[in-house]
């Protein structure tokens, strides 16, 4: 989500579009700061320290991390949207099953995401405000991920109060991720692999990661409630994601996503750190050891040269964009 959290909503009537040369630069300057893991963002996301796959416990990935800015801050436009908020709650919900007393910040933060949330029909969405030019997206789309963190953070809201709305919410939450984009939702289909796309792009994207925390969404709806089309969903798209796997793998790195940019979208170093983390947390599920065959396989390629050389290519690739949109 690095991407989108460098995206700012601005009125270009006001604030003027920098010349090419200044958005060369700009691009580049991200590009690296997003090589070297900087701010709240690229925080470490190790696997989580309290994980039950058979039940509602600690999240899959440890994101305290992504509570050390405060909740003023967080109130600010870039991080006011569904992902940031739901990944500040889940990182609380590590601290508290750590020991500390976060319960009253994380049920704000839960508050703040329903506020975030609409109900249209049988179901609950949220709706991204901000623009992602990489993949041509407006704003009012909806999220995979999105909606598979909201759901793992409303059930913790559910185990930690009793309160059956939190638990109504997070049902609701499922229903998007059940549809085609082409009909609303935030699925589709690629060669057979019903993909859960955290960017819902009209050409296919799936994004590793986001398809990946969007999984433990559908998972953990599937044990809360019994829900049995989240559970034919979970193993109908985990299956798939096994079947995907080497389209990532470019034989010295991982893709970020499948989408096509005339160029493999390379993972930045914080993804191919993430990817071994999310690959373990999906085996604890599923079971199947060709997820940690990869996990073991990615991490490994962590080598100087192949980060230098994988950062090099997000450099260059964000000033060759710059350079078209001139």
């Amino acid at each position: 989500m690095g991407d989108l959290a460098a995206t700012k909503q601005t009125d270009p009537a006001i604030v003027p579009e920098p010349a090419a040369p200044i958005r060369m630069v700009i691009e580049a300057k991200r590009a690296i700061l997003a090589m070297v893991g900087s701010g709240v963002d690229f925080s470490p996301q190790p696997l989580g320290r309290h994980i039950d796959p058979n039940g509602i416990a600690g999240y899959y990935c440890d994101l305290s991390g992504k509570t050390r800015l405060p909740e003023e801050r967080m109130r600010e436009s870039e991080y006011d949207w569904v992902i940031p908020i739901a990944q500040f709650a889940l990182g609380l919900w590590e601290r508290r099953l750590d020991g500390e007393d976060t319960d009253a910040a994380f049920l704000r933060a839960v508050e703040w995401l329903l506020e975030d949330s609409v109900e249209e029909g049988d179901q609950v969405v949220w709706r991204i405000g901000l623009p992602v030019p990489k993949y041509g997206l407006e704003p009012g789309w909806i999220s995979a991920m999105g909606q598979g963190q909201a759901i793992s953070t409303l059930l913790r809201a559910h185990a930690l109060t009793g309160d059956e709305r939190y638990f109504e919410i997070a049902s609701k939450a499922l229903r998007p991720l059940l549809l085609p984009i082409a009909d609303g939702g935030a699925q589709r289909d690629i060669d057979g692999a019903v993909v859960l796309e955290e960017y819902s792009t009209e050409d296919p994207c799936a994004v590793l990661n986001g398809w990946i925390f969007a999984l433990w969404g559908v998972h953990e709806i599937a044990l809360a409630g019994g829900d049995q089309d989240a559970r034919a969903l979970f193993q109908q798209s985990a299956a798939g994601l096994v079947e995907l796997l080497p389209r990532y793998d470019v034989g010295w790195w991982s893709r970020y996503s499948l989408y096509n940019h005339g160029r493999p979208d390379l993972a930045k170093p914080f993804y191919q750190r993430l990817h071994p983390v999310m690959l373990e947390g999906l085996e604890l599920i599923t079971h199947d050891p060709t997820l940690g065959e990869y996990a073991r396989r990615w991490r490994a390629q962590m080598t100087r040269l192949a980060t230098a050389r994988a950062g090099l290519d997000k450099v260059s690739f964000r000033v060759a964009r710059a350079l078209r949109s001139a």
